[in-house]
């Protein structure tokens, strides 16, 4: 059974479980479909911050260390995913080709669980 529904105006994916790699913001595709286009292929790095605590919050704990590397060591797009992708028209069957293809390949440095 394919995940992706079709209508005559609409497309949608029901992901099956919450590590899909859909699970990003479109921004995200079309920077890589863009990047594509315009031959930038390099090792990209990526931070993660926080630039102002919640309100009422002194201090921030890092957690959910173990589930995000798990995450990113199993992070690949399905084939129903690439299918999904396809039949909204907006991507090109290279930046398709290289989403199937993709997988995690770097280093993670991070503050200890618990600190």
């Amino acid at each position: 059974m394919s995940n992706v529904e079709r209508s005559a105006t609409s497309f949608k994916y029901r992901a099956d479980k919450f590590n899909s790699a859909l699970l990003t913001d479109l921004y995200q595709l079309n920077m890589i479909q863009a990047y594509l286009d315009h031959g930038k292929t390099d090792t990209a790095v990526f931070e993660f911050f926080v630039r102002k605590l919640p309100v009422q919050r002194k201090f921030l704990i890092v957690a959910g260390l173990e589930q995000a590397l798990a995450f990113l060591e199993g992070l690949h797009f399905s084939a129903g995913e690439i299918e999904w992708l396809e039949s909204t028209g907006r991507f090109s069957r290279r930046m398709l080709d290289y989403l199937a293809g993709l997988r995690f390949e770097g280093d993670v440095h991070a503050m200890p669980e618990g600190t």
